[in-house]
């Protein structure tokens, strides 16, 4: 169980690199196309970033809290 734990956090965290990826490549690209103020540019990104590992982290209690669970229930 603990190898399928593993498995989930890792696909968690590389659809994670690959959104920050999306976000970057999207913020450079808006970069040269538009005149925005830096405080824009950074500050959204760094918004978006914060809320999508907030919610991987709660994912990722609440696949631990099932499975410190199901072990003292003895199931594992």
């Amino acid at each position: 169980m603990l190898e399928i734990s593993i498995g989930v956090s890792l696909i968690i965290l590389c659809g994670g690199v690959v959104n920050l990826v999306n976000m970057f490549c999207e913020s450079s690209y808006s970069r040269n196309t538009k005149d925005r103020g830096e405080e824009d540019q950074l500050g959204m990104p760094l918004d978006a970033i914060d809320h999508r590992l907030t919610e991987v982290q709660d994912v990722m209690i609440a696949l631990s809290e099932k499975i410190d669970g199901m072990e003292e229930r003895g199931r594992i």
